[in-house]
């Protein structure tokens, strides 16, 4: 398999560079996942509800 891979042309170089370049970008993005601290994910997932909760009370206030 290995040989196969050092007897590559040049359009052959860049599918396998692509290849790698793939892999290690959804590995980096999901290993950040996992790292990342879970209160900024809550704070996250809810602005969009608090958002409409504060339109929501000040279109209310006006009234």
């Amino acid at each position: 398999m290995f040989k196969q891979i050092t007897n590559l042309n040049g359009s052959e170089l860049y599918l396998i560079a692509s290849l790698w370049i793939f892999l290690v970008f959804f590995i980096i993005v999901g290993i950040m996942l996992f790292r990342m601290n879970k209160e900024h994910i809550s704070y996250m997932k809810e602005l969009p509800f608090q958002e409409d909760d504060i339109n929501k009370s000040e279109s209310s206030d006006s009234l």
